[in-house]
């Protein structure tokens, strides 16, 4: 382990030849030149010298190693370790393994989370059938209801009197009514019709109302204009 008098930040290379590994440290200068024997199955020799503002460490190595540096206490300290390069490997290979089968592992949220998308797509579709059934069931009951209003209502004539207001006659209850709709609504009369004048008197009741519109026209028109002057007072 070597220390530094401040962080190291400089780059460290490293050259193998033969049975020497030479560790080369740039920017970093040594006080003085050191060889020193180790009492070690892997690295007989360590040397270390500096030129030219570079360090050089050199192994002398019994046989092949790979060497494995680490920073330590803040870039203030690296770490070099020997190890054997054939143990290297096989250390490397169950490390690898170990990884592949975490990978290749199930992951439980993952299979969970399947399971309630799949639930959430069944509740979607449900929801939207239930959904069309309703609004197939509001058609069907509205169209019902318009018929019985068709049938209940006949307009009998219609007549606009200028663009705002027009007369209308249309049977609803064994009743005429007789009206002005529009920007006026004012119901003219209100008469009780025998049952069995029906529809089928149609054509001959339009000419008469034709022949009434024409005859009441005028008192018509007035009945309007005092009916809108009234409102505005």
């Amino acid at each position: 382990m070597l220390s530094f008098d401040n962080a190291y930040n400089g780059k460290i290379s490293q050259k193998k030849e033969k049975n020497l590994t030479l560790l080369t440290f740039s920017d970093l200068t040594y006080s003085k030149d050191e060889l020193k024997e180790l009492n070690s199955q892997l690295v007989d020799k360590i040397s270390i010298s500096s030129k030219n503002n570079n360090t050089y460490i050199m192994l002398q190595n019994k046989q092949n190693i790979n060497l494995e540096l680490s920073s330590i206490n803040d870039k203030f300290g690296v770490r070099i370790r020997a190890i054997e390069q054939g143990k290297a490997n096989i250390e490397s290979v169950p490390t690898t393994t170990a990884n592949n089968s975490q990978e290749l592992m199930p992951k439980p949220k993952s299979t969970s989370l399947e399971g309630y998308d799949y639930t959430n797509y069944i509740l979607v579709m449900l929801i939207l059938v239930i959904l069309l059934i309703v609004l197939w069931w509001f058609k069907k009951t509205m169209v019902y209801k318009n018929n019985n209003v068709s049938r209940d209502f006949t307009m009998i004539f219609q007549r606009f009197l200028d663009k705002n207001n027009q007369l209308v006659v249309f049977d609803h209850a064994n009743k005429r009514y007789t009206m002005i709709i529009g920007n006026s609504n004012v119901l003219l009369e209100s008469v009780e019709i025998p049952e069995e004048q029906t529809i089928k008197h149609t054509e001959k009741t339009e000419k008469n109302f034709d022949s009434f519109f024409e005859e009441n026209k005028k008192r018509i028109q007035n009945l309007i204009e005092q009916r809108q002057k009234g409102k505005k007072s």
